[in-house]
């Protein structure tokens, strides 16, 4: 059993774990920091974290020391190695006394699955040269600061998870955004589009009729006086400017407008612009 001594430093350990499980440090950093923690708290050489990916395969994310693992060649399905297995199995292994001819690094070896809300989020191993160097009371250690680490993960997935359907919501909105403001042009657009028409109906039969009149009076009427003929040439080139105004208005592919007096907030519509889709 363990003295008062050994219990304090655990429960210095796993606050000191929580501590900075609650810090905004980058995920990756703060793996490292954790296994830290947990190779100083275990007086061992090596620590590694490995995590399920979205396939429920193990992926070695993180390792201070030797990286931690046995039978690197065998598959299990959640990959390959004793990790994979463990995961498989959900419980924790605690080899006290591995054989030299084993491994090379280690003589003790721990390895506990992470889990959380009954969920398998990775796999942590610790590695000691040294051969009874880990106990059953050590294990429990070891499960607890798994347990806060599989946390850990899951709250940060949850978090980035959040973080992307808050920027697909964003991207939505500014669509919605757009798609409305396009309708807008296009009612605007509509609305312009049966004005010319009316326009055209309404002021292209009156202005054909000063046209065809004026030009008959120009030719049949010789003897007009030259002030007179000059102002009545000025009507038809007037006359002729209007025809062109509302073809411009029949041909709008869109609405651009432009500052109607500089000292105002008036707009206009520039035609010529709004009739190109240059």
């Amino acid at each position: 059993m363990a003295d008062s001594s050994e219990i304090i430093k655990n429960m210095r350990v796993l606050f000191d774990i929580s501590a900075l499980i609650r810090t905004d440090t980058k995920l990756e950093l703060k793996f490292e920091q954790v296994l830290e923690k947990v190779k100083d708290a275990a007086c061992c050489q090596s620590v590694s974290l490995f995590i399920a990916d979205d396939s429920g395969k193990l992926e070695e994310i993180a390792t201070i020391g030797t990286p931690v693992e046995l039978i690197k060649t065998i598959d299990f399905d959640m990959g390959s190695g004793f990790s994979a297995w463990v995961a498989k199995q959900r419980k924790s292994v605690l080899i006290p006394n591995l054989r030299e001819s084993r491994h090379k690094h280690f003589r003790s070896f721990v390895s506990t699955p992470l889990i959380s809300n009954d969920r398998l989020i990775g796999v942590m191993n610790l590695g000691h040269e040294e051969p009874d160097a880990f106990t059953e009371e050590n294990l429990q250690l070891f499960e607890i600061i798994a347990e806060q680490l599989a946390l850990m993960i899951e709250r940060t997935n949850y978090e980035q998870e959040l973080i992307k359907k808050n920027e697909a919501l964003v991207e939505a909105q500014d669509e919605i955004k757009k798609q409305n403001k396009q309708i807008i042009e296009m009612e605007k657009f509509h609305v312009m589009a049966q004005m010319a028409a009316s326009v055209n109906h309404e002021i292209n039969n009156p202005l054909t009729s000063v046209i065809g009149n004026v030009e008959l009076i120009l030719m049949s009427r010789q003897d007009l006086d030259d002030i007179v003929r000059k102002k009545l040439t000025v009507v038809l080139e007037e006359a002729h400017r209007i025809g062109k105004i509302t073809q411009k208005l029949r041909d709008m592919k869109r609405i651009v407008v432009e500052d109607y007096l500089k000292k105002t907030e008036e707009k206009m519509i520039d035609l010529d612009s709004s009739s190109s889709l240059d």
